[in-house]
């Protein structure tokens, strides 16, 4: 309470006197985190850490059963002294002990029946005396004691400055309907402002569509008025200033040779090695004294697997088999 009562006189004295200084004499606003500076070693969480260790031990258990497995011959040893160990509380002659959900249960009864009886007896006797020692029975709220200022909540703050408005409003409608006789006062500049664009003796603005549309127009007119003057005087020359009028594609020319397309060059292609196949085999069989030429190094290859003194595995496998299944 004391605790509390301190910290709102400390929140009272920096809002009545918000010309003081903020002072700080935490030590931990200047301080640095050993584990979280640059230069630190990268550091595995809890989970990262358990996994890991759960990971070594795992292994170590592989290993103990892989010796195990492989070693027979070897005598088990236990160095557990849990294996020679009785449970002291499990023996035979121990005496029984409750579970812990049982002393809790145990533990809230004689709590019920203390206050039971604490009742009972402040029932039976109503002289005695009243008694508590609790601090908080003898604590006061400082912003809700008898003497506090009463304080409005936001939302009241609003509405008590919106009905002041209001009413100031209200007063000067009152005040302009009671007085005709009063000017009118109005100081605002908006008021004697005008319009460069909207005054009445403005020139008359068109928008951007119509003036687009107008261009337009014209462009129309001007190339109606050039094609009827070429229809109405045929002896006016033709007069060009484009300089693509009198350029020639160096491909497109009357005197250019010919130029067959990708597909055709492939196609023509294809026919000549056709025929060169089919020129070779005419030869081979108009001319069979000729000998046969073979130039490919792949011919003189031979296969590794299948030469004649290869080994097939699966008989070696089953040789192999068989001597284990022998012995």
């Amino acid at each position: 309470i004391l605790a509390d009562a301190l910290a709102l006189k400390q929140l009272a004295v920096d809002y009545m006197h918000p010309e003081n200084k903020v002072t700080i004499v935490e030590p931990c606003v200047f301080g640095r985190n050993y584990f979280e500076r640059p230069s630190s070693v990268e550091l595995e969480t809890v989970e990262e850490s358990e996994e890991h260790a759960q990971i070594l031990a795992d292994a170590i258990a592989l290993k103990k059963l892989a010796t195990d497995y492989m070693h027979p011959e070897y005598k088990v040893v236990a160095v557990d002294p849990c294996a020679f160990g009785r449970n002291y509380f499990e023996r035979p002659s121990a005496v029984d002990i409750e579970s812990f959900e049982e002393a809790e249960e145990r533990n809230q009864i004689l709590a019920d029946a203390a206050a039971l009886k604490k009742l009972a007896i402040a029932y039976m006797h109503p002289e005695i005396k009243v008694t508590t020692c609790d601090p908080c029975a003898f604590g006061r709220n400082y912003f809700e004691r008898p003497s506090s200022v009463e304080v409005e909540s936001t939302e009241e703050a609003e509405e008590r400055a919106q009905i002041l408005t209001d009413a100031a409003a209200l007063k000067k409608l009152a005040l302009d309907y009671m007085h005709p006789e009063i000017k009118v006062t109005n100081v605002d500049p908006s008021t004697f402002g005008r319009n460069f664009f909207g005054r009445p003796s403005a020139v008359e603005m068109e928008s951007s569509d119509e003036a687009d549309e107008r261009a337009q127009i014209l462009a129309d007119a001007l190339a109606l008025k050039k094609v009827a003057s070429d229809y109405m005087h045929p002896e006016v020359k033709v007069t060009s200033v484009d300089p693509c009028s009198f350029g020639r594609n160096f491909f497109s020319r009357p005197s250019a040779v010919v130029m067959e397309s990708w597909d055709e060059a492939e196609e023509r292609a294809h026919i000549l090695a056709d025929a060169l196949a089919l020129k070779q085999l005419a030869v081979d069989y108009m001319h069979p004294e000729n000998k046969v030429t073979i130039v490919e190094p792949c011919v003189f290859g031979r296969n590794y697997f299948k030469r004649p003194s290869f080994v097939e595995l699966e008989t070696v496998e089953e040789r192999v088999q068989t001597l284990a299944d022998a012995t």
